[in-house]
């Protein structure tokens, strides 16, 4: 596994499946020009962090299961799936296929789909939420 690879897989474990919301934490893996294109909706860094703040206030859990992790340099792809357990006790799942930049050590970029395998139709915006 490459330099890059491992900084995407360390922060989707430290930061999107970390428990609490930390700004901190975030500002270690994401350039402060972040830019993320999810399900076709573009969110900046402060609109990430926003979002990241809104998914720890909504859940107990989030678990990422990396299924296939593929990178070239600074590019890394991703397959993975998320399972969410939020605080009224509703569990969703999703699938998600991702296409990360770096730079200079930290993420860029992320271009991803999201499918909702099972969940309250309500949280299909799970990807975006803020």
């Amino acid at each position: 596994m490459n330099n890059a690879s491992k900084t995407v897989i360390e922060a989707l474990e430290n930061v999107v499946c970390h428990a609490e919301h930390d700004e901190g934490r975030i500002a270690r893996y994401f350039d402060p020009a972040y830019q993320q294109t999810a399900d076709g909706h573009q969110l900046g860094y402060r609109d990430f962090v926003k979002h990241m703040a809104t998914l720890k206030s909504l859940t107990t859990m989030i678990n990422i299961t990396v299924k296939t992790v593929i990178a070239e340099g600074d590019t890394v792809f991703t397959h993975h799936v998320v399972d969410v357990a939020k605080r009224q006790g509703e569990k969703s799942e999703f699938e998600v296929f991702a296409k990360f930049t770096l730079s200079a050590g930290k993420i860029i970029r992320c271009e991803e789909l999201t499918r909702m395998i099972t969940g309250d139709t309500a949280d299909r915006d799970f990807a975006t939420k803020r």
